[in-house]
């Protein structure tokens, strides 16, 4: 969707209960005065919405309404020309929602109570999008995504030797772990667990190259107090021992 007049942004707030509508419509509100909100109580009213406004750019969904439920109207909007962003709402945690929600577009996965970090967040981004000479949306979406991932990936390098969790990193970026568990598998292709042991091993290969560590000591530098654990992981990753490994490319190792 197109914007001609760059004073007015238009945000969409679409929730069946008018307590959340008004909340919501407050704190966007509050963030700046070039904001106009625009209220839907369900489905078929938010569609309508978008199909007549033309200021409109941000949208808030709740997952769960009558006529047209969040996930169906992500995906009417998603086959439309309309290029608006959508931020889905919602009381549920289940990954499998967050992974339709991501097949549709969606740009975030809110759950309720909504922080207002995340509001003010979107919501900055949008205004930011549509100043003079910003032309492209699905650009500016493709740098945040990326933007993401790359934080992710900081982050497990800097913390390999701590016990490191998604909701951990989650929180630190004001996304629903189920969401950037999802998004995370989409752009890099394998999931954070995975990922993540894949650098872990990654790593301790490293250090049985190059250093003269114990065992025990490399573990510990790749996040397990388990030997063992190390072990087998390191077996499964490698097809080799961590022994093994060490013994035929350690830096004194005979070729």
């Amino acid at each position: 969707m197109t914007q001609d007049d760059h004073t007015v942004v238009q945000v969409l707030v679409a929730d069946d209960k008018a307590a959340i509508r008004t909340g919501l419509a407050h704190m966007v509100t509050r963030i700046s005065p070039q904001l106009q909100v625009l209220e839907a109580a369900n489905g078929l009213e938010a569609w309508k919405l978008i199909s007549t406004s033309a200021s409109l750019q941000l949208a808030f969904i709740d997952i769960r309404m009558p006529g047209l439920d969040g996930l169906q109207l992500c995906e009417q909007i998603r086959k439309s020309p309309y290029t608006i962003r959508i931020a889905i709402i919602s009381a549920f945690r289940e990954f499998d929602y967050a992974r339709q929600a991501l097949r549709f577009g969606v740009v975030d996965y809110l759950l309720k109570p909504i922080n207002p970090a995340d509001i003010t967040r979107l919501v900055q981004e949008v205004i930011v999008n549509t100043s003079p000479g910003v032309t492209s949306t699905n650009g500016s979406e493709d740098k945040r995504t990326s933007f993401v991932i790359d934080k992710v990936r900081e982050w497990i390098y800097k913390h390999l030797e701590q016990d490191i969790t998604l909701a951990e990193i989650a929180e630190s970026l004001h996304y629903t772990p189920n969401y950037l568990s999802a998004l995370f598998k989409r752009e890099v292709g394998k999931g954070f667990q995975e990922y993540l042991a894949d650098c872990r091993m990654q790593r301790a290969a490293s250090l049985l190259q190059e250093s003269s560590l114990r065992m025990t000591d490399i573990a510990a530098h790749v996040g397990y107090t388990n030997p063992r654990a190390f072990s087998t992981t390191f077996k499964r990753t490698h097809n080799i021992t961590p022994t093994e490994y060490r013994e035929k490319y350690g830096r004194n190792s005979v070729d």
